[in-house]
Order: C-alpha cells, then structure tokens, then sequence
C-alpha cells in the first residue's frame, strides 16, 4: 500500500504511515468517534465503550490518540465497575425487614434500596423527629416518605444509566440528598436524573390526593400539597436543585418555552412558588450555559412535570387552607 498523503509504501497491516504517521484508518476513526460521542451525549455509557474499544484496534499504541481513548475506556470501565460492585455492597446492610421487603415488592424493589442501608434509615429518623416536632406525626410521616420517593427517582434514574449512586441521605429539616460519585454527566443525562426527582416526587402526591378525594381525611391533602410545593421548590433552575439539572439539556428557546409555561401556571394557579420557578427560569436565559441542538424530550418532561405538580397542588389547596384555618 500506498500513503496517500506522502507516497511512502507501508504494510498492508501498518496502522500509520511509518515517515508521516498518517493514520491508515483515519476515515473510520472519525466515524467511530462521532458515533461514540453521540452515544454519550444520550447516555449510552456501554455503547460509548464498544465504539472506543473499536478504534483501539485501529490506532498504534504509540499515539497520543491511542493513549486518550484508552484512558475514556478505563474511565468507562471503572464507572461500571462503581456501579456493580463485586463485594457485596448494600447487601451487607441488609440486615433484618431489608431482604424481606425487597423480596416482597419484586421488580418495586429497587424504590425500597436505600431503606437497606443504616446511613439512610438513621438521617430519615432523624428528620421524622424534626418533622414530628413541627407537624406532628401524620404529616412528618407523609413529608419522610415523600421526600424518600423524590430522591429513589434520582436513584433509579442514575441506575439505568449503568452509573454508580449512594443510597438517600436526609439532611432534618432541609431534605436530603444522594451523591453520584465522580462522574462526569452529559447534558441529557443529567437532565434526566435531575427531572426524575420530580417525577417520583409527583407520583407520590398523586397518591395522596386520590387517597384525600376517597376519604376526605385532611391530612392527606396536606400530604398532596405539601408533596407538590416541595417538588415545585426544587424545580426552580438555581444552583444544585433539579430544575437547573433540567435545564442542563435545554437550548436557550427552550429555556424562554419553561418560562412561558411557568408563568401561565401561576396565573392559572396563583401558586407562589410557581413565581421563583419564573425567576430562575429568567435567570437562565442569561447564563450562556445553553445547549445549541435542542431537546425536545427534555422540554417535554420539564413542562409535564411543572403542570403536574401545579395541577396537584392547586386541586389540594383547599385541604391546606382548612389546615391552617384550625
């Protein structure tokens, strides 16, 4: 063969020309690495690694490219390993209702996961006690549960991206929160396990709304409404809650669509929350941290989840307002 760039005659098995060092399969290691990006732009961490793994094989290990997608392989192998522990992990605080209730709830079993491990279950005491104090214990119960299902969704999320996460950990009185370790997220993944939050979060008051509609027992509308604002706060698009990681994805058009929809919702709903959602959406058409191909699942799921959550919370109001009137 021929170096179509130099002249100089190479081995029909030479990866680079040995007086240029032009790569003989230049042509398909860009495909490969367009390919590759674009499944990591999606969250495609197990396809990303096939397509490394591929122009491994097409590059002299003497280069500098070779070195680079080596280390992104490695990367992508560790953060399986993370993932999927070989030892035995949350199993090994298992201990007593744990096993059981996973087993009970089968393919559910991954919401019931943090409820396995210590770190959890003490913090969530913790806040229960803080919540009991201010509430008392109807709503202090619902609002630990709520507040546990909202942080699964960021847990489940994270999991069907093949990423490693902690187990929820409760900060009383303020939330709680979960740690991914270490990795570095593209923008639509991270959008994905930002807005799951909410997600779960809304399923949660939904419940507690039909439960209100069946029995009228007030302290279920509490529950709802309460559940609804919590979700509403952490949309808001500022500094770690979920709606900033939901916005992480957006163009900035879409980001002016989220604050279209915010503000009709609050003119619908007079929810006042729905009024620092408007402000960080502003504020977010001027941070130059948009995305500049668009979206359009992501802009979907944000705005379905903001009128969701302003749906349930307008429709459970009134259970609110009794509330504050005894």
């Amino acid at each position: 063969m021929t170096c179509p760039a130099c002249g100089t005659d190479r081995s029909d098995s030479a990866l680079s020309c040995p007086q240029c060092r032009r790569l003989t399969h230049a042509a398909q290691l860009e495909d490969l690495a367009r390919q590759a990006k674009a499944a990591w732009r999606v969250g495609k961490f197990a396809e990303e690694r096939e397509l490394w793994s591929r122009s491994l094989a097409l590059l002299p290990e003497d280069t500098v490219q070779y070195r680079s997608v080596r280390a992104r392989v490695d990367e992508l192998d560790q953060q399986t390993a993370q993932a999927h522990p070989s030892h035995p992990g949350w199993r090994k605080a298992s201990m007593g209702v744990g096993p059981a209730l996973l087993l009970l709830l089968g393919k559910g079993k991954l919401l019931l996961l943090g409820l396995t491990k210590l770190g959890t279950l003490l913090t969530m005491a913790a806040s229960l006690g803080v919540y009991w104090a201010m509430y008392g214990w109807a709503l202090a119960l619902g609002l630990v549960l709520s507040i546990y299902i909202h942080e699964m969704g960021h847990v489940t999320a994270i999991r069907h991206y093949g990423l490693p996460a902690s187990a929820p950990m409760f900060i009383p009185g303020l939330g709680a929160f979960i740690r991914l370790r270490g990795v570095r997220l593209p923008p639509i993944p991270d959008a994905r396990i930002g807005l799951a939050g909410p997600w779960y979060g809304l399923g949660a008051s939904v419940v507690a709304l039909a439960v209100y509609s069946i029995t009228h027992i007030r302290i279920w509308g509490v529950i709802a409404n309460f559940g609804a604002v919590i979700n509403l706060f952490n949309l808001i698009p500022v500094w770690q809650l979920d709606g900033s990681r939901g916005m992480h994805s957006l163009t900035r058009l879409q980001r002016a669509a989220v604050l279209g929809a915010v503000m009709t919702l609050w003119w619908l709903t007079s929810i006042k929350i729905l009024l620092l959602v408007a402000m960080g959406c502003a504020y977010r058409l001027f941070t130059r941290d948009w995305e500049t191909e668009p979206d359009n699942t992501g802009l979907g799921q944000f705005l379905a989840v903001l009128a969701a959550l302003a749906l349930v919370g307008a429709l459970s109001m009134g259970a609110t307002a009794t509330a504050a009137a005894r």
